[in-house]
């Protein structure tokens, strides 16, 4: 019954809040895009767009606990992954990834979480066309303007700058490497950072830091004016990297094909086996709910909607990933099947 309710009321907040929130900023960004001149990068802009109602959706899973504004976290998340996914797209389609690049373009997320009073450079100095026409800049300013609305940007605000920087700092290592190296670098990337993190492979430290979940918990969980430091320490604790490395794992295993066929970098390529990254997943969440903490039934509710989510995803269905998704969804335990049927609703409106 309480599984039920949970995914009752989460499918109608996301029908009456969420999603006309998200539906907004993406009519309002595609018209900033009209500006880009160059063809090749408006494309990239538009596409990164139509990914972020994907992102949307897992985002959500952050504004389920008590005290969240889910208005205002859903549109601080959503300015935050345009960023993100934008730049994304824009390393994944450019072949100048050199440091001095992914540097400057990655800085605009300090930017825009308000983590330095330097001015805004011009971050696409060392891309080839010169410019995107001030696109970059603009969702840096939205996202900052609604970063300063935060009540308690001052409870996270180091958490927010320890992880952006070792987020940025994976880009780099990741976008810059060239193929032949890349593996050997992201291995001694996470050897160097990962130390505290035993019980993860490499692959799992770099999935963790990897995954921006952890940077969205803490500017959903800012919202509240009432955030105390502990609590903002015990939610972290259990996302990162437990629930981080869970979302990666789904993303991975719902673009598998599609990384493999294009060349793009994808964590469960070191997997031995479907049966191997299943069973890690119910480790991470064994983990992440070990931690009894005040929210307990809420990150509960989180992970079931994130395992939701993904076996929701029609490449789901495909192949051996289907039966991946019914090992998965009984990974999840009792009241899955409300989880997914609601997520299935929500998926049936094109809401993602």
């Amino acid at each position: 019954m309480v599984s039920f309710i949970r995914s009752l009321s989460y499918s109608k907040k996301y029908n009456k809040i969420i999603y006309p929130s998200i539906e907004k900023k993406i009519r309002e960004y595609r018209v900033y895009t009209k500006r880009i001149r160059k063809l090749s990068v408006k494309s990239t802009a538009r596409e990164a767009l139509d990914k972020s109602r994907s992102d949307a959706a897992v985002s959500s899973i952050c504004l389920l606990y008590d005290n969240v504004n889910m208005e205002l976290a859903a549109e601080v998340l959503f300015s935050f992954e345009a960023i993100v996914q934008y730049l994304n797209s824009v390393c994944l389609r450019s072949y100048t990834g050199t440091e001095p690049f992914l540097k400057l373009i990655f800085s605009s997320l300090r930017d825009a979480l308000n983590l330095r009073t330097d001015s805004y450079e011009n971050y696409f100095t060392f891309f080839p066309s010169k410019d995107d026409d001030g696109y970059l800049t603009i969702l840096v300013e939205k996202c900052r303007q609604k970063v300063l609305l935060l009540p308690s940007y001052h409870v996270i605000r180091d958490h927010l700058a320890a992880f952006l920087s070792l987020f940025i700092d994976l880009q780099v290592t990741k976008f810059s490497s060239d193929d032949n190296a890349k593996e050997v670098n992201l291995i001694n990337w996470s050897a160097a950072h990962g130390q505290k993190y035993s019980q993860l492979s490499c692959w799992e430290y770099c999935m963790a830091v990897d995954s921006t979940l952890s940077i969205r918990l803490l500017l959903a969980m800012a919202t509240d004016p009432e955030l105390s430091e502990q609590k903002a320490e015990n939610l972290n604790s259990t996302f990162f990297p437990w629930i981080c490395c869970i979302q990666k794992i789904l993303e991975g295993y719902i673009s598998y094909n599609d990384d493999l066929f294009a060349g793009n970098i994808n964590y469960d390529f070191y997997y031995d086996n479907l049966k191997e990254y299943e069973n890690r997943i119910v480790f991470f969440t064994d983990r992440a709910l070990k931690l009894r903490t005040s929210e307990w039934s809420h990150t509960r509710t989180a992970v079931k909607l994130l395992l939701s989510i993904y076996i929701t995803h029609p490449k789901a269905s495909e192949g051996m990933n289907r039966i991946t998704s019914k090992a998965l969804l009984k990974a999840g335990g009792r009241g899955m099947s409300f989880y997914t049927l609601a997520v299935r609703l929500l998926r049936s409106k094109k809401y993602f």
